[in-house]
């Protein structure tokens, strides 16, 4: 094993310093592939801020000092590599910590930021490199993130909220509403969400955080990402559902008053519905409205590469499939063509950045691959009856300064 080049992969990949012991303790490589930077600790001197009585960690930890910077020891057969320093460029709550006095803050802001997940993949890719059984990122988060009384605390929470809930008689929601409301959204039918919204019942939403306003963006959160499945099984990609679902949650992230967050999760359950609505109505006459499988990867593939210049055989290719019998399964299963698909879902997604964005007709259209402003345009006028300047002048949203 070639433990140099790991070294400098990782001190070049993480803009920090990496060490290199043996088993009795000893250094026996050393890498920072910033000759600018110097760390705060001798060699031996962090290697010991990892050891206890019983001797180093058989798997990788993590420490925190002051709460600024992260050191992560990764053992590797019997052999130690030791990480950091690095900043997190999100706060993280480590079970080892030390409180040291650090030099000046300049020396602290030199200190390399990387994620939380970019540190952890270099910590198991050193960790992993002679293990049959990987260790893996979630048992890491269990030795050095969640402390082992919170699961006491959990179910102590847990009983304590059942008898509570039975002494005043207070229940949640029943769930066959719930079913009938994500049926709906799964139907494409929002008459009938419509109705599973309004109806009556004596229970009643569980606590999801104590503050309200975090308690009300934490429903929205549950009832955007549920609509987003039940979508899903009605038909929509998973590439749009999920992207809408994005949206939408951090579009409820930024609201500060519970009647807006009320108004935008059930705007979000009515669009799914409707959407799944416009697949259903495409596909009336059609044998297979279940969705066939070639078709379901066909139309992921198609909105992950959205904004390339896709042909048919591309699609096919990546199907596995001949493109001529895509082509004639798309269209049995669709009711249109594979090309009318894709150009029908650039339409769609040229209307949205229109109405939310401020680029230009040609940045738009280069954007989703088409070799010309006029070429987009002129498949958006056949398919909107409009221009594209006059779609955002009838319904792109105002914002400070011109579009």
């Amino acid at each position: 094993m070639n433990h140099a080049y790991l070294m400098e992969h990782i001190s070049r990949h993480l803009h920090t310093i990496v060490r290199h012991y043996r088993p009795d303790g000893s250094l026996s490589g050393f890498c920072c592939a910033r000759p600018d930077f110097s760390d705060l600790y001798e060699d031996q001197e962090i290697l010991t801020l990892f050891s206890s009585p019983d001797g180093f960690p058989e798997t990788p930890a993590l420490l925190s000092v002051n709460g600024i910077l992260v050191y992560a020891l990764s053992p590797c057969q019997e052999r130690l590599f030791v990480i950091g320093p690095v900043r997190l460029s999100e706060p993280v709550s480590l079970l080892r910590s030390v409180t040291e006095p650090l030099p000046d803050p300049l020396w602290t802001e030199s200190v390399a930021v990387c994620t939380f997940r970019t540190l952890v993949q270099d910590v198991l890719l050193a960790c992993n490199l002679y293990r049959e059984d990987p260790y893996t990122e979630g048992r890491l988060f269990l030795d050095n993130c969640i402390e082992p009384e919170s699961f006491d605390r959990l179910q102590k929470h847990f009983s304590q909220l059942v008898f509570e809930n039975r002494e005043t008689g207070k229940t949640h929601n029943p769930y066959d509403q719930e079913l009938r409301e994500f049926a709906s959204i799964e139907a494409g039918d929002p008459e009938q969400l419509r109705r599973s919204l309004a109806e009556d019942y004596p229970g009643e939403i569980g606590t999801l955080a104590n503050d309200p306003l975090r308690h009300t963006k934490n429903r929205a959160i549950v009832v955007i990402t549920l609509a987003s499945r039940a979508a899903i099984r009605g038909g929509l990609a998973s590439e749009t559902a999920f992207s809408l679902c994005d949206s939408y949650i951090q579009e409820a992230e930024e609201c500060q008053d519970i009647p807006s967050l009320f108004h935008l999760f059930h705007a979000a359950e009515f669009e799914y519905a409707r959407m799944v609505q416009e697949i259903n109505a495409q596909k009336e006459g059609t044998p297979d409205k279940a969705g066939n499988p070639h078709i379901v990867r066909c139309k992921d593939y198609i909105f992950t590469h959205l904004h390339e210049k896709l042909t048919v055989q591309e699609i096919a290719d990546a199907a596995g499939l001949n493109a001529n019998y895509l082509s004639g399964l798309f269209r049995r299963c669709e009711n249109i063509s594979l090309t009318g698909f894709m150009r029908r879902e650039k339409i769609r997604l040229t209307k949205n950045l229109l109405i939310y964005s401020r680029y230009t007709y040609g940045e738009i259209a280069a954007c989703l691959g088409f070799s010309s402003q006029s070429h987009l345009g002129k498949y958006f006028k056949e398919a909107s009856g409009m221009t594209m300047r006059q779609y955002r002048e009838t319904y792109g949203v105002r914002q400070s300064g011109s579009l």
